[in-house]
């Protein structure tokens, strides 16, 4: 399963640059406000993970906040513009599965994401990693999409059935599909979560039906 959820990662590949050019011509968003929001904390020489950083839009803010930035996505087109645009951070960028990274035990200070763990079938091993990776005490902060969001973009009504949703976004020239596998609250907070780390933070989308939420949480 893991290597199947690849495939919603990769789905960047193909229209990658379109989504770039969207994301940079399009208004700030309250999601990004709220999860940039989330890092109120100095960053000076703690080490930073982006775990699915796109084409790397949030990369400079860490890097003048003094982080040791890292970066990873599982879309080889995302990292190549990732490093087109912050070309000082190459050696740091790389293309690699958030369920399994190459990086070494309890290495970051922080684990960042946006729009990304929502890509894995198997959110638990996702979870596992970023707790092998992070230091203790060590925050992971995420934002995806809201699973009532996934709900009510099911064919079939049912909000623990497992599936593939397919939804379009309108900054997109275009508007192509976007496949996701749906997820429950359960899935962000099983029992590993619950187990392993603490809950510090919760917001959600102010939409009528909630786009998305995010968490941070501390590891145990």
């Amino acid at each position: 399963m893991a290597r199947a959820s690849d495939t919603f990662f990769k789905q960047y590949d193909i229209f990658g640059k379109e989504w770039m050019r969207a994301q940079l011509t399009s208004p700030v968003r309250d999601s990004r406000r709220a999860f940039l929001a989330q890092l109120n904390f100095p960053l000076r020489g703690k080490t930073v993970l982006d775990a699915g950083c796109g084409y790397g839009h949030d990369l400079p803010h860490l890097a003048r906040r003094g982080a040791i930035v890292y970066a990873i996505d599982a879309s080889a087109k995302m990292i190549e513009l990732a490093r087109q645009h912050n070309p000082t951070l190459i050696a740091n960028l790389s293309v690699q599965r958030l369920q399994r990274t190459s990086f070494r035990n309890r290495m970051f200070d922080v684990v960042m994401s946006q729009y990304a763990l929502h890509n894995a079938f198997n959110l638990k091993q996702v979870f596992q990693e970023m707790h092998r990776v992070l230091k203790p005490g060590g925050l992971l902060i995420y934002l995806v999409q809201h699973p009532l969001f996934g709900f009510f973009a099911k064919k079939k009504k049912e909000y623990r059935r497992k599936g593939i949703i397919t939804f379009t976004i309108p900054d997109l020239k275009g508007q192509p599909a976007i496949k996701q596998p749906a997820h429950t609250f359960t899935d962000y907070f099983n029992d590993f979560v619950l187990s392993r780390f603490e809950l510090l933070s919760f917001a959600e989308g102010r939409e009528p039906v909630p786009m998305w939420f995010l968490a941070k949480l501390r590891r145990r």
